[in-house]
């Protein structure tokens, strides 16, 4: 869990007005931004972007974190960041798709960022790897409003430790079965944390504002 963020080597790459724009929106959306553009794969570049790619992915993302920053009501029930990577994440969808299928039909293939090498073209799957990391921003999301004791037995559970019950009974101290009950109820506020009451998480609750207005 100590991986180092991939945009911190990215940053000393972008234009000082990029960098500047990035600081100028709030630390809920510089994150949006940075998860997004990370989603995209960057170091995969369409051949005709090359070493701009990076650039061009992060225009985009800040040009959408504003739109979502305006658009934003807090009595939707999402945090500025689960709306920042919804709107972020669907506006960078469309123009990649854009981007690869000119691409495509340009019978060009993507080249290594950093290599140069030629690659084969994003799968199927893409689209999906997109939608995992939105997913993937609205459970971490959700766990940051678990206390401490519950977001620590999660991750001790779920994380790279991997810890069965057993391991955490031993690790705090307790028999088993209360070790199992504070995970159950752990995991039980995550639910709750995360698809609230409707049954749909709060996310994709945000994800429907979005759809409406790209309609």
């Amino acid at each position: 869990m100590n991986h180092k963020p991939p945009h911190l080597k990215w940053l000393h790459r972008l234009s000082p007005q990029q960098q500047q724009a990035l600081r100028d929106l709030p630390k809920p959306l510089q994150d949006a931004v940075h998860d997004a553009v990370a989603a995209c794969k960057p170091q995969n570049a369409p051949r005709p972007y090359g070493g701009d790619w990076l650039e061009e992915l992060y225009s985009e993302a800040i040009a959408a974190a504003w739109e979502a920053q305006q658009s934003y009501d807090p009595n939707k029930g999402c945090s500025l960041y689960g709306w920042g990577l919804r709107v972020i994440g669907q506006r960078l969808q469309g123009f990649c798709d854009r981007v690869w299928n000119a691409a495509r039909h340009e019978c060009d293939y993507p080249c290594d960022e950093e290599t140069g090498e030629e690659m084969e073209f994003p799968d199927e799957q893409a689209s999906e790897e997109m939608e995992l990391s939105v997913v993937y921003g609205e459970i971490r999301e959700a766990l940051m409003r678990l206390n401490e004791a519950e977001r620590q037995l999660i991750e001790w559970h779920y994380g790279d430790e991997a810890l069965s019950v057993r391991e955490i009974a031993a690790r705090l101290g307790v028999s088993k079965s209360v070790a199992h009950k504070r995970l159950q109820r752990a995991i039980v506020r995550l639910r709750s944390e995360y698809y609230g009451d409707s049954g749909v998480s709060k996310g994709r609750r945000c994800g429907k504002g979005a759809d409406k207005r790209r309609g």
